[in-house]
């Protein structure tokens, strides 16, 4: 099984960038710029959540079976990403897509960078 506490730690690291991340944006670029940090980060951390609720492989599980969750709970997260941008490109006219893209991609490189240290 996977470490709960250290997903949750880079879940809450994801949460946190996106806060910092839109908050400066509300300061520096205005409020429909912070919401479309906000909604980027947002895609992020939740997605990042969706593949730990569907990564689920005991511990002591075959390699295979610990493959086959991993590649089930990644396709999850990319459908869950897909319809997040479609939701938020197509319902959300003010979009400001660089910080939107900005932000997601922060939050992902959270991920990426503490998956090294976890």
């Amino acid at each position: 099984m996977v470490d709960t506490s250290a997903v949750r730690r880079i879940i809450l690291i994801q949460v946190a960038v996106a806060v910092v991340l839109a908050l400066a944006m509300l300061l520096i670029l205005g409020l429909q710029a912070a919401i479309s940090s906000f909604a980027g980060g947002a895609i992020g951390f939740l997605t990042s959540l969706v593949y730990a609720k569907k990564m689920r492989a005991p511990l002591g599980s075959d390699a295979k079976k610990i493959v086959r969750s991993h590649y089930s709970a990644e396709a999850y997260k990319l459908i869950f990403t897909f319809l997040l941008f479609s939701l938020v490109f197509t319902q959300y006219k003010a979009v400001q897509p660089l910080p939107l893209i900005g932000t997601y991609a922060a939050t992902l490189a959270v991920y990426w960078v503490a998956l090294i240290f976890v």
